[in-house]
């Protein structure tokens, strides 16, 4: 999994691309995102919401991480590709005492999805203290059955060794207190246990 900032919105919201692919073939990812970050309204009894995007031209981004900055699609182009709005989790910071530093879910209704036999899915989403995110998707038909998407819990992405992506890095700083302006020098691999 590889984050990495694309642009930043008028509004001050970020947009991160995202890429999840194979360790042993990171050249071919096989899904795609534009993430769009900012503070939870007010209203909201969050701290930070995180809503996925899909690219409108994908091969296009394909990599976008990997890429010198003058080689990447730009702020305009960027803003100009991102398509339907998939997910919205809205995280909170995590009590005292916990592994975590921010955790949320999309709400229990979930969004439209027919991805598979999917009529709506739900996303559950961790940000840890040691740098891993946790994630967990899943997918149900109309009549609540679960039909794609881990059972046992969820996808566990451990950062990667630093030699292995030095360039590389995650706009998001989940450390208390919350700071969209700092930057954790991390990418991330799956741990497949």
């Amino acid at each position: 999994m590889l984050t990495c900032p694309a642009t930043e919105m008028v509004d001050g919201s970020r947009v991160l691309y995202f890429e999840q692919a194979f360790w042993r073939s990171p050249e071919k990812p096989f899904r795609q995102r534009f993430y769009m970050v900012k503070p939870c309204p007010k209203e909201m009894k969050c701290d930070v919401e995180l809503s996925s995007y899909a690219i409108r031209d994908a091969e296009e981004y394909k990599n976008f991480c990997d890429r010198q900055k003058d080689q990447r699609p730009q702020a305009e182009e960027v803003i100009a590709d991102i398509a339907e709005h998939l997910t919205t989790i809205h995280l909170s910071r995590c009590g005292r005492g916990k592994r975590c530093l921010y955790e949320g879910s999309t709400p229990p209704e979930g969004f439209p999805n027919n991805w598979s036999g999917a009529s709506y899915c739900t996303s559950d989403l961790s940000i840890h203290k040691n740098g891993e995110v946790h994630i967990w998707d899943k997918g149900f038909d109309d009549e609540g059955n679960q039909v794609w998407g881990t059972k046992a819990g969820p996808y566990e992405f451990k950062p990667a060794p630093k030699s292995k992506y030095d360039d590389m890095f995650s706009p998001l700083n989940f450390s208390a207190p919350l700071s969209l302006e700092k930057k954790l020098d991390k990418a991330y691999v799956i741990d497949d246990q």
